[in-house]
């Protein structure tokens, strides 16, 4: 089986910030063959935010270079749709597994009974709503 894992921005923030290596973290985690992916909203966001001339510009820039390890988002979000709402929407629709260090997201993504990977205080990662169907 493979796991279709989204990357939100602030995850790949986080990443650059604090040095982790998720994407292993990620393989003990889940045990199986993962498909990384990085909607495209995520990779604007970064670029965006990559052009400040500050500590979290060079943050976006590192989180850009992971982020280009991943497969691109195939497809747009909707006119009306958030980059939170796409990431929930196709996660659904592919029985994906989101990694975020947003709260609400997290939340969010709970309370539909979706499963969240995220960064616990101790900064190891851990994942919630994983079902055996997802196993």
């Amino acid at each position: 089986m493979v796991f279709k894992v989204f990357l939100d921005s602030n995850i790949l923030m986080m990443v650059a910030e604090k040095r982790l290596d998720i994407f292993r973290q990620i393989e003990t985690i889940l045990q199986g063959k993962i498909e990384f992916t990085v909607p495209k909203t995520v990779f604007a966001e970064l670029s965006t935010i990559a052009q400040e001339k500050s500590k979290r510009g060079r943050y976006a820039r590192f989180a850009l270079k992971l982020a280009k390890r991943c497969m691109p988002g195939r497809e747009n979000p909707g006119a009306e749709e958030s980059t939170d709402d796409y990431l929930a929407r196709v996660a659904k629709e592919t029985r994906g597994i989101v990694v975020t260090a947003d709260s609400e997201l997290r939340k969010r993504l709970r309370n539909a009974n979706m499963p969240v990977i995220y960064v616990r205080k101790d900064l190891r990662l851990a994942i919630e709503g994983i079902e055996p169907a997802y196993r």
